[in-house]
């Protein structure tokens, strides 16, 4: 069987080579993927999608780095499965074949980073609508991927603003409120004529009332 230590330094390995892998898939399909559709997918909006590829692999990049702190919490270490599994597979509709190395690694590398499966399932049973939150904002992201240009922007912001939102415990309220507003809003607006956008922000607003409720209360408790 192998030691924590050396399972979170093989995921750190993993994380960090498909994060690589990634970030030059980003470099292709913004330079010269318009001219490698078979590889590339191609996409509509190369430039912006390698843009996101690079970010998202850059997050990954991140996610993997943090495995050698034995220090991270359950839904530290759970934050980071996601910020591996994420990219992994939302990349595969970003840069096409180009993705599937990183893919791999990525996904694997998320797969092992949780210590406790049943202590990730109890810390999301605590904090389901947080989970929920999060997931919506992965689905912004994946809606984002294929959009125009201005849409991909704003739906990759939105996306990264609900996920924010689900996971600043500490946060005042009203910058709770603006993250989910931001999360919402501009995305619903500029795809007012697709249902899902705006059920998307109807979603995410309703979930978003235990969140900011929880976090009032914790402040209630500890002031």
């Amino acid at each position: 069987m192998i030691a924590v230590a050396d399972r979170r330094a093989i995921v750190a390995g993993l994380g960090l080579t498909g994060s690589l892998l990634g970030v030059v898939a980003g470099i292709v399909q913004a330079t010269i993927g318009s001219e490698i559709p078979e590889w590339s997918g191609a996409k509509a909006s190369p430039i912006g999608l390698g843009l996101l590829t690079i970010g998202l692999s850059l997050l990954a990049g991140f996610a993997a780095a943090r495995q050698r702190n034995p220090g991270l919490s359950v839904w530290a270490r759970t934050a980071c499965a996601l910020g591996l599994l994420i990219p992994g597979l939302l990349c595969l509709s970003t840069v096409g074949r180009l993705w599937y190395p990183s893919a791999v690694l990525l996904v694997a590398a998320g797969a092992m980073t949780i210590d406790s499966w049943r202590e990730t399932r109890r810390a999301f049973a605590r904090d389901w609508f947080r989970v929920l939150l999060t997931a919506l904002g992965g689905f912004e992201l994946l809606m984002a991927a294929g959009a125009a240009p201005m849409l991909m922007i704003v739906g990759a912001v939105g996306g990264i603003a609900l996920i924010t939102a689900a996971w600043l415990r500490s946060a005042p309220g009203a910058l709770l409120v603006g993250l989910v507003v931001v999360g919402t809003v501009p995305f619903a607006a500029l795809a007012w004529t697709a249902v899902v956008p705006v059920l998307l922000a109807v979603a995410a607003a309703l979930i978003a009332v235990p969140v900011i409720r929880d976090r009032s209360s914790r402040s209630a408790v500890f002031r």
